[in-house]
């Protein structure tokens, strides 16, 4: 053969450019760990010619494959043929040996199951017993890990828990799904003359409001429910099932929802108040109820009663597009250090916060009547969706205060990017 040496591109340079060609038309950060270079040769047709197949010792496939044409220094053509994960996956023994060694029991699963772990929600690794599901490339902005790398074994811990493992059998990371919206209701405790049921609260408002956000941003973007999952009295009888409310949920899933960075939309019912003290010191807190023992409170800023910090929980994020604050008080003080300010982080663009003044009004009437009209006018403005509500309902005037920006949309809310940290 004879081809034109000046022009041609030597082997390991037109195969450092076409691995560079697939992981920009990929978005990995390096080639699969199963894909074998299967074919590198220089064409008639005067072109590099590489080609990787999907071959490990789990699996073979003659489907998956990467094909990349250099031609000069010149990426000629790019194919992508690779699926998110083997077709026949498997758990490799010594991966299960590795894993009983250390004390875990293990399970193996279908391929199929991968697809209820990942719709499920995982914020804290706790548990012994591993069911391996599959061996799989991950997308690391969706998962905690605090290793390289982008293909990882998926094993299930429980029905809240997924973790990610090395080839190694390592616990590397863990599940954290995206979350558009939360909707959270604290608990009654004493508001019923001292005598509220055990597991009561507001949960007919959030799950109003869950209803409307997952119309807006999906059923599995949406966090929501009673917050703590434990009664109010003494923090230890588990709500799950009560009949009160479809949804009890940890403080730790309530705070983790705050502070992804993608959630966009936060709502909270639950008793509250906030005041400035003659110093000017302002407080602004509201209560959940009770976890183990431990009453559970959220503040805009640091308190020593408080275990949710809004200032913390919103610090390595952008500010959050809309929050409604449906606790006594929380907007009878406004500006730094409130909650309103917290969660807009100072900011007036892109981001509106609607609460209570004074006490709770309207809890479901209001509230159905802004959230429908949101809906069903998802070009209108904000502000003239709050305006419109309380011109239908004029006993609210003045209770019910909006602060930050009036003139997004909800579609703004939707569509709009997440803001940067502030």
């Amino acid at each position: 053969m004879n081809y034109d040496s000046d022009m041609m591109i030597d082997k390991e340079s037109a195969k450092e450019l076409a691995e560079q060609a697939v992981l920009s038309h990929t978005g990995w950060s390096r080639l699969p760990y199963d894909a074998v270079l299967t074919h590198a040769y220089y064409s008639r047709r005067g072109r590099w010619v590489f080609q990787w197949k999907r071959k490990t010792e789990l699996t073979s496939s003659e489907v998956d494959r990467l094909l990349v044409w250099i031609r000069d220094n010149n990426v000629e053509r790019v194919e992508i043929e690779w699926a998110d994960r083997p077709p026949s996956p498997m758990i490799s023994i010594n991966v299960e040996r590795i894993l009983r060694s250390m004390g875990y029991s293990v399970a193996t699963a279908s391929a199929s199951a991968i697809k209820e772990a990942v719709r499920k929600r995982a914020y804290e690794v706790t548990g012994k017993d591993i069911e391996v599901l599959e061996w799989r490339r991950i997308n690391r902005s969706e998962w905690c890990v605090k290793t390289a790398g982008d293909e990882f074994w998926v094993g299930k811990l429980s029905d809240k828990a997924y973790v990610l493992l090395s080839p190694d059998g390592e616990i590397v990371g863990w599940k954290i799904l995206p979350t558009s919206a939360v909707a959270i209701s604290g608990f009654l405790g004493g508001y019923c003359d001292g005598d509220c049921p055990p597991c009561a609260g507001w949960c007919n408002c959030a799950e109003l409001v869950k209803s409307y956000a997952e119309k807006w941003f999906g059923k599995d973007a949406v966090v929501w429910g009673m917050c703590p999952k434990y009664d109010w009295k003494t923090g230890t009888q588990d709500c799950t099932g009560s009949g009160y409310c479809d949804s009890y949920i940890s403080s730790a899933d309530f705070k983790n929802a705050i502070k992804d960075h993608r959630c966009k939309f936060y709502c909270c019912f639950a008793h509250g108040g906030c005041s400035k003290d003659d110093y000017g010191n302002i407080t602004c807190s509201a209560w959940l109820g009770n976890e183990q023992g431990t009453q559970i409170d959220i503040c805009a800023v640091s308190g020593w009663w408080c275990d949710l910090v809004v200032r913390d929980l919103m610090a390595n994020r952008g500010r959050m597009r809309f929050a409604f604050l449906g606790h006594c008080g929380a907007m009878e003080v406004t500006g730094k250090d409130t909650f309103e300010y917290e969660f807009r982080k100072g900011e007036s663009e892109k981001t509106t916060i609607i609460g209570y003044k004074f006490g709770g009004y309207g809890y479901t009437t209001w509230t159905k009547a802004f959230l429908e009209d949101m809906d069903k006018n998802r070009d209108k403005k904000i502000g003239d969706c709050f305006d419109d509500t309380c011109d239908l309902y004029p006993d609210s005037i003045g209770k019910i205060v909006l602060t930050g920006d009036r003139n997004q949309t909800l579609r703004d809310i939707i569509q709009g990017d997440f803001c940067k940290i502030t």
